[in-house]
């Protein structure tokens, strides 16, 4: 994952994510679990999903930052169900963007994306990447 976009990415799951998910598995730890097995594990689970995604998610978040942060799609096409799932996972999880959506049929929905620019353009930044170049 050489691109931009993917090193934004993976910064949310290293430093956004798992922060938060490390956090919970330490408050909810009891004496016969094994916190960090745990959290290691959750941390390959999304390691793997983020590069299984990472192209739908550089390929959504182009078309949100043409269109002011904004972003449709449909779960009808496969391409888009799997920006849907990215943007949910990797930015609507860590409060990144917020989302919408509505019924367009028997159990397909449209999801409208909002992403919050300025929060990830910080993100970016400390990734060491500029948004709007890449």
């Amino acid at each position: 994952m050489a691109d931009n976009l993917d090193k934004v990415l993976m910064y949310i799951v290293d430093h956004q994510l798992m922060q938060s998910d490390s956090r919970e598995s330490q408050i909810e730890a009891t004496a016969s679990r094994d916190v960090e097995a745990e959290i290691e594990g959750v941390a390959q689970d999304r390691q793997a999903d983020a590069e299984r995604l990472a192209p739908y998610f550089a390929e959504g978040l182009r078309q949100a930052m043409a269109n002011g942060g904004k972003l449709i799609v449909k779960d009808t096409d496969p391409r888009d169900n799997n920006i849907a799932d990215a943007f949910a996972r990797f930015l609507v999880t860590p409060n990144l963007a917020t989302s919408e959506s509505h019924e367009i049929g028997e159990g397909h929905y449209q999801y409208t994306f909002n992403v919050d620019l300025a929060k990830l353009s910080e993100i970016a930044r400390q990734a060491g990447v500029t948004l709007q170049g890449a």
